[in-house]
């Protein structure tokens, strides 16, 4: 389900420089979601993008400025679908149905990008203090967007009120980041597992006394 480039350009022909550091961010992240920060050489990188290790360093001078990349990399992807697909809803969307957006938004990103996201969950705290400060900002930034949502589809009555946002989010997260790795009997398409998700997150965060449908 994952596509083999995340990181390229949308809406735009990407010249043969940018092609190539996608390239190499793709296969950095694909090297760290399964070897972890501390495991991962330059020359699995190299290997994994199909070039040799010098070529690496036109590109990216160190091991961890590649890793900054791809791990920023996987964090915007994330966030700009999200983003995306809540700004493009009407006016007249409610709150619920803005936060419905958003979860359906996150666990398709997740699945369509792959590697880039197991990346992240996986190394984000075992980089350098000094890296982790300067991605920080932009998850802090989507934590409080996360959060804003949660409070007001509380406040509108649509979820439960003993719901806590940090906790949502990090089930969507987590749970999302496990697809890849399901046998594929249990997956159809990115369609259908997004929809099955969705539904059993939704039901969950119904009021226990709302009979409703969970297909907002």
């Amino acid at each position: 389900m994952p596509t083999t480039d995340p990181v390229g350009t949308a809406g735009r022909r990407q010249s043969k420089s940018e092609a190539t550091r996608a390239r190499i961010i793709t296969a950095a992240a694909k090297v760290l979601a399964e070897t972890g920060f501390g495991h991962t050489r330059l020359s699995a990188i190299a290997d994994e993008a199909g070039m040799q290790i010098g070529s690496l360093y036109y590109y990216f001078g160190s091991k961890d400025e590649l890793v900054e990349a791809a791990l920023g990399e996987a964090g915007a992807l994330i966030h700009r679908a999200v983003y995306s697909a809540v700004d493009d809803l009407p006016e007249t969307a409610t709150p619920g149905e803005r936060l419905s957006t958003a979860v359906r938004s996150i666990i398709r990103v997740r699945i369509e990008v792959g590697n880039m996201s197991a990346a992240h969950i996986r190394n984000y705290r075992d980089v350098p203090k000094e890296m982790r400060d300067r991605l920080r900002p932009s998850l802090e930034r989507f934590s409080e967007f996360w959060a804003a949502l949660v409070h007001d589809a509380v406040e509108s009555g649509e979820i439960r009120s003993d719901i806590d946002p940090r906790i949502l989010h990090m089930f969507v997260f987590h749970t999302s980041e496990q697809i890849s790795k399901w046998p594929a009997a249990l997956t159809t398409s990115t369609a259908d597992t997004v929809e099955a998700m969705h539904r059993l997150i939704l039901a969950g965060l119904r009021d226990r006394d709302d009979g409703g449908d969970a297909r907002t």
